[in-house]
């Protein structure tokens, strides 16, 4: 059977192996000594990354999806949680998450359309839709570009600013780690993540008393055993997970320098729109992406369809990059949405492709991949996106 170069591939070893063997063999699976670990792990990662001096407090979760529902469930710098009428402004390319965790709050989301380079919110149009019920803003840093939270700051002045990094561990823009941009930062250890733990989530914010609010969120509200504060989900992150955190993030310098190492070998001589990083950012290279320009004939999804199928037959396991908010159901109802326009996000879902891009991939994988790309799309090479 002729090989396959996978999307995304997880780099485990013999150090992650260890790792689940010795959980295994404590008998402690839940809130022990490897929780603890991976946050303290995390928190000097980002103290050493980031050019705050304020400590930076970090809780484990289940899911990156659960850490966003948490951090809307607690008190922001401008008022209460965020509840029922409140308004939070989200990107409209992304996956569903962060827009769910607001209407799951009783919250609209009020989606915003993204910028033609990052992909990441726009401020230009985030200041369009801002109202005296906006509560909190959830910029994404889309697939590890570092969105414009400085910009979004001095728009929306004390208005919670919940930082999406879910795909950024690893990356900063000017001296400061994705994460730490807002008030408070979630990270996804989804299998697709530079850092994996097959299903996790972290918090991360310099606010002590939020951070001691998501610890109680996340074991059923109680600050004690036994003592209930607040109606609280089972967020807990097993030791089996954090344990292999642990083991994952002693790699992470290591796991950057081979992601930018092939996305520079596949990106040499292929004139396309890739996804571009604001000036000072160090990104991780989580997700290798491109947009397709308007082809000579048939629609831009078409195009991106048939090349993805293309590259696919030849080995190359590319797919699409993301979801467009403003065409699903539990988005498009609200009025605020349905009588906008998004034509950028429309341009990135219908023509956006992603890669391979993973540290186990050899040069020679590389290679392959802009190859078949130079083959299958040698038509969009050296053409404008944006007109």
């Amino acid at each position: 059977m002729e090989r396959v170069i996978h999307l995304t591939r997880p780099s485990f070893g013999e150090a992650e192996a260890a790792a689940v063997a010795r959980v295994l063999a404590s008998g402690m699976l839940i809130q022990g000594a490897e929780v603890l670990a991976f946050e303290e792990a995390v928190g000097r990662y980002l103290q050493a990354l980031d050019a705050g001096a304020s400590p930076v407090h970090c809780v484990a979760v289940s899911t990156g999806t659960t850490a966003l529902e948490l951090a809307l469930g607690t008190r922001g710098r401008d008022g209460p949680a965020v509840g029922l009428g409140d308004e939070v402004l989200v990107p409209a390319v992304t996956w569903p998450s962060p827009g769910h965790a607001a209407l799951l709050r009783g919250a609209t989301a009020v989606l915003v359309d993204v910028s033609p380079d990052t992909w990441c919110m726009d401020p230009r149009r985030a200041a369009e839709v801002l109202t005296p019920r906006t509560r909190a803003l959830i910029p994404i840093d889309q697939f590890g570009v570092p969105a414009d939270v400085a910009a979004l700051r001095a728009l929306a002045g004390d208005v919670d600013l919940v930082e999406d990094s879910a795909c950024a561990l690893g990356s900063r823009v000017k001296g400061r780690a994705c994460g730490l941009l807002g008030d408070v930062g979630v990270y996804s250890f989804h299998p697709r993540k530079v850092v994996t733990t097959g299903e996790g989530g972290m918090l991360v914010t310099r606010d002590r008393a939020r951070a001691e609010a998501f610890r109680m969120l996340r074991n059923h509200g109680q600050v004690s055993p036994g003592v209930f504060l607040e109606a609280g989900p089972n967020a807990r992150l097993s030791e089996l997970h954090a344990a292999l955190g642990v083991a994952q993030l002693a790699k992470l310098p290591a796991l950057l320098a081979r992601r930018a190492q092939l996305a520079a070998r596949v990106k040499e001589g292929l004139a396309l729109a890739w996804q571009a990083a604001p000036e000072g950012a160090e990104v991780n290279h989580q997700t290798l992406g491109f947009v397709l320009p308007q082809p000579p004939a048939g629609t831009r999804r078409e195009a991106r369809d048939a090349l993805v199928a293309a590259l696919r037959a030849d080995g190359v396991e590319a797919g699409i990059l993301s979801y467009g908010l403003h065409r699903l159901p539990q988005f498009a109802r609200y009025a605020v949405n349905a009588t906008r326009r998004f034509p950028v996000a429309d341009v990135v879902v219908d023509g956006g492709l992603a890669l391979p891009l993973h540290p186990g991939m050899s040069d020679a994988d590389a290679d392959a991949v802009a190859s078949a790309v130079r083959r299958h799309a040698g038509w969009a090479l050296g053409r404008r996106v944006w007109q």
